[in-house]
């Protein structure tokens, strides 16, 4: 394994070792938060929690963006980092000054005006409105600073201050449980505020000790830098609204439907999605800036090595999680909530086929990054997105019950995903039939064989705690068994073997 592979490695069991916590210590704090707020607070605090997501949609692009002009001016000799950071940090401060002034135009006569809340909530709606809204613009300007330390890959810095994030709000969360005023929602908002401030402290301070000449503030007067970072990122802005605008969209029309206890399922469910997909995806973002790196210099046959594994890697580590969790969904919601909304499972159980087929570009995502014209890319992507919003009001509008829009999802994303691969065949010269070979035909076959077992588990009939948790481990050992014997090849088996400690790396 060469110094580049052992680096992903190194740096994707750093992202598993933060993803555990984070996962242990996130679903903990999704059930202390659920029984301190209970489900319609709960509702509302995703709900408006999404409308900040969806006013503040550019900064997306523009973070990804910033990665990939770091990325590119590093793999060069001349490369101009220090000017292409504070090109990133110039348009994210003028992106947070209009995303303040949209939202407190706009944005708070909607909410004033428009959302639908229980009697009573009003004002509480609109204080955590103000809350997001300054963590809101607190993550705008921290966007550069975490970029570059992705740029630099330093995974570890990174997986060590998420990890610290999350145990320090579950540690304020689990002191507010014992709270029984009214102000539980408010107090709620204000820590996930102040840990959001805490986490934009350490970033600046860290990269001024990392990178001084880089971070050092300056001013650059050319428009032409701004004019080509912002031309990469105005077709990414399409996407990132229609991305954003159908999750949001999804919220608003449920909220406008069935009222905020089913946006509670709904948070529910992506929460979960959420987890699975962070739990999958660590070896993409970890392969990130090689990708795009090699995609620079023109270096197609790594690209295409680094793309195929990624997908490949993302698929089967999703399917290890993904069938574990469903052969006892509602059990497993049961430990984790205690109450279950109505609703919940069937929510769960479709958002992780969206998460399933949203992993399947693994890879793909950043080899779009690193192509120069990303037009044809963001606009079918965003059509696709886009056009699940008007059919899922329409199909509410005749009685449909509240998961349509996530089945429409699904059947989006799979559209997209073929048109991907397609014009990235066409436009970027990115072998399509090589990466559909070997990305998805190994978790195709470990999908088949454990679809047959966890059908027909239901026939079993197990009720006892005990069979339920045996049920669990053995899905996981089958599927994680699968993915070693079908999953992985030979070399890649090695590969695995020799990052293990030397006592397991010589039980042969």
């Amino acid at each position: 394994m060469d110094d580049a592979n052992r680096r992903i490695a190194h740096n994707t069991i750093y992202m598993y070792v933060r993803l555990l916590t984070m996962v242990v210590a996130g679903l903990y704090t999704s059930r202390l938060v659920l029984a301190l707020l209970g489900v319609s607070d709960f509702g509302l605090f995703s709900v408006v929690g999404g409308l900040m997501v969806m006013l503040t949609f550019v900064t997306i692009p523009l973070a990804n963006a910033t990665s990939r002009f770091l990325n590119v001016e590093m793999s060069r000799p001349d490369g101009e980092v220090a000017r292409c950071f504070h090109v990133a940090v110039t348009i994210h401060a003028a992106l947070a000054l209009l995303t303040l002034v949209v939202a407190e135009t706009a944005g708070l006569w909607y909410v004033s005006h428009c959302l639908r809340v229980e009697p009573g909530k009003e004002a509480d709606a609109l204080f955590v409105y103000q809350v997001a809204l300054v963590t809101a613009c607190m993550g705008i300007a921290n966007a550069p600073y975490q970029s570059l330390f992705q740029a630099h890959e330093r995974f570890k810095f990174l997986a060590l201050l998420d990890t610290a994030t999350t145990l320090l709000r579950l540690g304020l969360v689990a002191l507010l449980l014992g709270y029984e005023g009214g102000y539980a929602l408010r107090l709620y908002s204000l820590i996930y505020s102040l840990t959001t401030l805490c986490t934009l402290a350490v970033y600046l301070r860290e990269a001024r000790r990392c990178w001084p000449d880089v971070v050092r503030l300056r001013w650059v007067g050319q428009w032409k830098y701004y004019k080509k970072m912002l031309a990469y990122c105005g077709w990414n802005v399409v996407t990132s609204f229609a991305i954003m605008g159908r999750s949001s969209g999804a919220d608003l029309l449920i909220n406008s439907f069935f009222g905020t206890g089913v946006n509670g399922a709904f948070a529910i469910s992506k929460s979960v999605g959420t987890y699975v997909t962070t739990f999958s995806n660590n070896f993409d973002r970890a392969a990130a800036p090689q990708i795009i790196s090699a995609y620079a210099q023109r270096d197609m046959q790594r690209v295409s090595y680094l793309a195929n594994k990624t997908g490949r890697f993302n698929l089967l580590l999703f399917e290890v999680i993904f069938f574990s969790l469903w052969v006892e969904l509602d059990y497993v919601l049961g430990l984790w909530l205690g109450h279950v909304p109505e609703g919940a499972s069937l929510f769960v159980r479709i958002y992780l086929l969206v998460a399933g087929v949203a992993l399947s570009s693994g890879g793909l995502s950043h080899v779009v990054r690193a192509y120069d014209d990303v037009k044809w890319f963001q606009i079918e992507q965003s059509t696709f997105y886009l056009l699940c919003i008007p059919i899922g009001y329409g199909l509410y509008g005749v009685g449909f019950p509240p998961p349509t829009v996530l089945v429409l999802f699904v059947g989006a994303d799979l559209s997209h995903r073929v048109m991907q691969l397609v014009l990235l065949r066409r436009l970027a010269g990115f072998d399509s039939g090589r990466y559909v070979r070997e990305a998805y035909l190994r978790p195709l076959l470990v999908a088949m064989v454990m679809g047959v077992g966890v059908g027909l588990y239901p026939l079993c009939g197990v009720t006892a705690v005990a069979g339920r948790w045996t049920a669990m481990l053995l899905t996981f050992t089958a599927t994680a068994g699968l993915t070693l014997a079908i999953g992985l090849t030979k070399s890649e088996r090695q590969a695995l073997l020799h990052l293990l400690p030397w006592k397991v790396r010589y039980m042969r």
